[in-house]
C-alpha cells in the first residue's frame, strides 16, 4: 500500500466468509473497495463494540484475539452462536481511502488472515456477542488420533490400496519407506 495524499486516511476493514453469506465490515463509517460495500454496521452482528489487541504467541499457542460485539436483536445476538459459524474464515486489511469519493485507494494490505474460534453471548445489562478468533496456524499444533499402521487406517487414507491387507500378526509394523532403526 502506498499512502498517496498529504494526509493520510486510514481504515480497517474486515471480512468475515460465513457459510451462505459474507460479512463486510470497517472500523468507522463506510467505504467501497472492489465495488463491495464495507459499513459499520452488519443486519446480523450489528456494530463492533471492542476489540481485544491481536498476540502473537509463543511455544505451543496460536496467535489469536477476540472482537465483542454489540448486536440488534436478542435473537441476532442468539444467531451469531451459531455452531456452523466456528472455523469461517475471517480477514482483516489496513487501506487508505479518499474521503471525498468514499472508495479505497490502490491495494489495502492484508493484516490477519484468521478464522473464528469461540462465540459467547452475554446479557449484563447491555446485549453483546465476544467472537473469539486464532490463526490458521493452530492446525499445526491438532494432533491426529487414531492414526494407526495397519489395514483399516491405510484403507481410510488410500481406498482400493490393499499393501497392508496381509501384514496380520505380525510382532512389529514398521512403516513403507522408513529408514530402519540403527541398533
Amino acid at each position: 500500500m502506498a499512502f498517496t495524499g498529504r494526509f493520510l486516511h486510514l481504515v480497517i476493514l474486515m471480512r468475515i466468509e460465513l457459510p451462505g453469506r459474507d460479512v463486510r465490515m470497517c472500523d468507522g463509517g463506510f467505504v467501497y473497495w472492489g465495488g463491495e460495500l464495507y459499513d459499520c454496521f452488519d443486519a446480523l452482528f450489528g456494530t463492533i463494540g471492542g476489540a481485544e489487541s491481536f498476540e502473537e504467541k509463543t511455544g505451543d499457542e496460536a496467535p489469536g484475539g477476540k472482537l465483542t460485539f454489540l448486536p440488534p436483536s436478542a435473537s441476532a445476538g442468539a444467531a451469531l452462536a451459531n455452531p456452523a459459524f466456528q472455523g469461517a474464515r475471517m480477514r482483516f486489511w489496513l487501506g487508505e481511502y479518499d474521503p471525498m469519493t468514499g472508495h479505497i485507494v490502490g491495494t489495502p494490505d492484508l493484516t490477519a488472515d484468521l478464522s473464528i474460534d469461540t462465540a459467547t453471548v452475554k446479557v449484563n445489562g447491555t446485549r453483546s456477542v465476544d467472537i473469539e478468533f486464532e490463526s490458521a496456524a493452530k492446525r499445526l499444533f491438532m494432533v491426529l488420533r487414531g492414526n494407526a499402521l495397519n489395514d483399516r487406517f491405510h484403507q481410510a487414507c488410500y481406498p482400493g490400496e490393499f499393501g497392508m491387507a496381509n501384514a496380520t500378526g505380525m510382532p512389529r509394523s514398521t512403516a513403507w519407506g522408513a529408514a530402519t532403526p540403527n541398533t
